[in-house]
């Protein structure tokens, strides 16, 4: 129970990084699983599997990713209530997973998934990760160190 009280002793931007970060990991976890099993033909008769509209156009993920990313992005732009953007952040957070486990497909206009091209998803998955764990856990070492280094700055 000590992580919660100390989750609810976070500011707001800690909160929602981390809430972010979690849905980000989680999502693009099982995204990778699911399309190794679709991939791979691991359940042939299961509910896994390459989905294909009537016309024959196959909808990335990825697409799904872009439209939450530009739904987030206006609800936090348009609302300044605290309660909605930790809910936002959890969504926010699927829609990186969404997108960014495509990443490669994305900048390479491509789908090389399961080609060596497909490891910039993963090194682009990494980035993102490091990012939001350093904002969410070293937020208040580096404002130590800042708050540090400028009262020194004043001594000198």
């Amino acid at each position: 129970m000590r992580v919660f009280q100390h989750y609810a002793r976070l500011d707001l931007g800690r909160r929602v990084a981390l809430r972010a970060l979690f849905a980000f990991l989680i999502t693009f976890g099982i995204l990778r699983a699911l399309t190794a099993i679709i991939h791979f033909d691991i359940f042939p008769h299961g509910p896994f599997r390459n989905l294909v509209t009537a016309s024959g156009l196959h909808i990335h993920h990825l697409f799904w990713g872009i439209l939450l990313l530009m739904a987030t992005g206006f609800i936090a732009l348009a609302t300044r209530a605290e309660e909605w953007h930790l809910r936002v952040a959890i969504i926010f957070g699927v829609a990186l997973g969404l997108t960014l486990d495509e990443f490669a497909l994305w900048l390479r206009l491509a789908d090389v998934y399961w080609s060596p091209e497909g490891i910039e998803s993963i090194k682009a998955a990494t980035v993102v990760t490091a990012f939001l764990a350093v904002y969410a856990f070293g937020q208040p070492f580096f404002h130590a160190v800042a708050r540090e280094f400028f009262h020194l700055k004043r001594r000198a």
